[in-house]
């Protein structure tokens, strides 16, 4: 399941890390507006590959994935009004999900407790479950929901969230839903049919298969998952990352939405940053917060109706 820390439960993970051993409070599912402070539980705050490194001085295409993490959550705090939860979909981690980069980004992510905004992680291809929960012995959850995978339901006011796992394996480049995740997925996606529904997970889309003897890069079977969020109406955004570009397509009434990467990105025009998403009853309103405010995309809006 992804990790839900809300600020008791991330209180005892940081206090628990420096003796390698955990007792964190996890759930299948969480409601979101669960905070113990004035948080504003329909703001979210979505961040994507944050390839956090065992060092703080790590660095990779010549930016230190540390500095901008701690550069976002130190934005986060300073808002007027902050999130009530913080979503980074997948690839906390720099290379396959060791210990050291775990420890690193867990005091990356230490301000959040004060701040009393709720943490939730799903996993990418440079994450590690089995590492993650071994070095946090007693995070390893009891029951899943779907073998292997790592699965949960973040239920809010306006909007029911669904983060999935799209992890093959640590450092296997491409994704995949698989069919006992997709069997949970849409049976959780039946049960509330009252809210729109966001499914959120770490792979880039992959329509086309790779030319012969290319790999699959992004999501091999995006096909069936996007043709089972269609079969919803109530379905109206999917969330993903990987790519570490921003953009959006739409598919008939379901939303497609790239996040931006927190830490590098593989071009010079492209830009990294945050997305704020605003939610109420007529629909989501999504900017992006780019790491450099000069930046042309800082700001970009998007807004998804739910109508």
């Amino acid at each position: 399941m992804p990790i839900h820390l809300d600020s008791q439960s991330r209180r005892r993970f940081l206090q628990n890390l420096s003796a390698t051993s955990a007792a964190v409070a996890l759930s299948t599912t969480l409601r979101a507006d669960e905070s113990t402070t004035a948080m504003d539980d329909r703001f979210f705050a979505l961040l994507s590959d944050t390839h956090i490194s065992a060092s703080p001085d790590g660095t990779a295409r010549g930016i230190n994935m540390t500095d901008n993490l701690k550069s976002v959550i130190s934005d986060i705090a300073g808002l007027e009004k902050r999130p009530a939860n913080l979503i980074i979909n997948g690839d906390c981690a720099l290379s396959v999900g060791s210990p050291g980069e775990y420890q690193n980004f867990a005091n990356c992510v230490a301000p959040l407790d004060e701040l009393g905004i709720h943490l939730h992680l799903t996993m990418g291809n440079h994450d590690d479950r089995e590492t993650l929960y071994e070095h946090f012995a007693k995070a390893r959850p009891t029951a899943q929901p779907v073998p292997v995978k790592h699965v949960g339901v973040l239920e809010g006011e306006f909007a029911n969230w669904f983060l999935i796992d799209t992890l093959i394996r640590p450092g296997h480049v491409a994704g995949e839903v698989g069919y006992e995740q997709m069997i949970w997925l849409t049976k959780e996606l039946d049960a509330r049919p009252d809210k729109p529904a966001i499914v959120m997970g770490h792979h880039t889309l992959q329509f086309t298969p790779p030319k012969p003897g290319a790999r699959w890069t992004g999501l091999w079977d995006t096909d069936a998952l996007v043709e089972a969020l269609q079969a919803r109406p109530h379905v109206r955004a999917l969330f993903y990352g990987h790519s570490h570009v921003w953009k959006t397509e739409t598919i008939g009434n379901l939303q497609l939405i790239n996040l931006p990467a927190v830490s590098y990105v593989f071009s010079e025009e492209i830009a990294n940053g945050w997305v704020s998403a605003h939610l109420d009853e007529h629909g989501m309103k999504l900017q992006f917060h780019t790491m450099d405010p000069k930046h042309p995309q800082n700001g970009t809006p998007l807004e998804v109706v739910w109508g």
